[in-house]
């Protein structure tokens, strides 16, 4: 059952009076755990997502569909509540939306809207009083929707979740279930420690231009195993706890020509794990958290930083490319060496002592022993 509460709320209009909480991953200052429950209903056609987070307030309920609008301060340290990427994603998926949440013990109110929706000028949305669901709880239904659901769709989100959120799910204050089966993190921290060239564990502060402070901390090493087909080496980044970029191998980390030079096997042990954290707003994301703006300040300013480390780390995997399981992955523990940074935009080196000589070539070895053959016999050089 439904009754119209408010005959519209319009999304376009100015928020007033609204309180944000103390940052947290969760709304209304809840301290107790979160789950998170996501259903794919292969044979509806269906996806289901229920939290109990808190719920949102009747007067909040325009954050889910306004352009540019969030239940959150820019000063709060979180991965976001609703926003653009949400909307895109549910408009991406389904034909027709509904949306059901209460806050606390308060009623429960709906919202849906369709494609027809989106094409109205006004962007009037029906919200609509319904029958109670559990308290502090929002339930996200999408219909009609635009894929298929398969089990290899299944498969790829159960993995894709449990590295997006692996840093939530590694607490005990947040759940993640899909299709009724908990989610275990999933990392990628494997280390190899060849002495002296141990991974580092570089911290600091950057300042943004507002004076906010974004604190840095980043794991520099070489990985315990190769994965040249999977592609896990690289730049990762970790925005609030949520993995924002995996396996980044492009120019703007250092994967060109002069650093780390292109993507190639030889490098494949090259692993630099970023972690961000302070107020959303300073946070290097796209608007749908899934992929690094290169050109945000904060990236900038651990350009220089970044692309030295992950140059120094790839002329090791290149250096000791052959030699791998007993250079590198026969040295499975060890302690990883702390490396304070002082001021990142001014960091231009990775702290590593100078690299070991690299093996001569074979042909090099052969040209060295008979030289003075060819010095004598100049007629042979060719068959050297």
């Amino acid at each position: 059952m439904r009754t119209p509460s408010e005959r519209t709320i319009n999304p376009r209009s100015s928020l007033r009076n609204i309180k944000h909480g103390h940052p947290t991953v969760v709304r209304a200052g809840r301290r107790s755990k979160v789950a998170v429950k996501v259903t794919l209903k292969s044979d509806q056609n269906i996806i289901c997502v229920e939290d109990n987070a808190g719920g949102l307030r009747r007067r909040e309920l325009r954050y889910i569909v306004g352009p540019g609008q969030t239940g959150s301060a820019p000063t709060d340290e979180t991965i976001g509540i609703f926003g653009v990427g949400t909307k895109r994603a549910v408009v991406a998926l389904a034909q027709d939306v509904k949306i059901s949440t209460r806050f606390g013990n308060d009623d429960t109110f709906q919202v849906d809207f369709d494609e027809n929706w989106l094409e109205e000028e006004d962007w009037e949305l029906p919200l609509y009083q319904v029958d109670n669901i559990a308290p502090s709880t929002t339930i996200v239904e999408l219909q009609k929707l635009r894929v298929k659901i398969s089990d290899e769709v299944i498969d790829q989100l159960r993995e894709h979740l449990s590295v997006t959120f692996a840093k939530f799910l590694s607490t005990n204050g947040v759940s993640i279930s899909l299709n009724g089966k908990a989610l275990k993190p999933q990392f990628f921290d494997g280390w190899s420690y060849p002495p002296g060239y141990e991974p580092r564990r570089y911290h600091g502060v950057l300042k943004t231009a507002e004076g906010r402070d974004v604190r840095v901390e980043a794991i520099a090493g070489l990985s315990d195993e190769s994965s040249p087909a999977g592609g896990e080496y690289g730049v990762y980044f970790y925005c609030n706890e949520r993995l924002i970029a995996r396996a980044l191998k492009t120019f703007e980390v250092g994967f060109m020509k002069g650093y780390a030079g292109l993507p190639h096997p030889k490098v494949s042990l090259t692993k630099v794990l970023v972690s961000l954290s302070g107020d959303a707003s300073s946070m290097p994301w796209n608007s749908s958290k899934s992929d690094i703006s290169t050109k945000h300040e904060v990236f900038q300013a651990l350009h220089t930083w970044l692309t030295q480390a992950v140059k120094d780390y790839a002329a090791l995997s290149r250096i000791w490319m052959g030699e791998w399981p007993d250079k590198v992955f026969k040295y499975a523990e060890g302690k990883v060496v702390d490396v304070p940074v002082d001021d990142f935009p001014t960091a231009k080196k990775s702290y590593l002592p100078p690299m070991p000589k690299s093996r001569p070539r074979y042909g090099d070895v052969i040209t060295d022993v008979d030289k003075g053959v060819a010095k004598k016999k100049p007629w042979v050089k060719g068959t050297i």
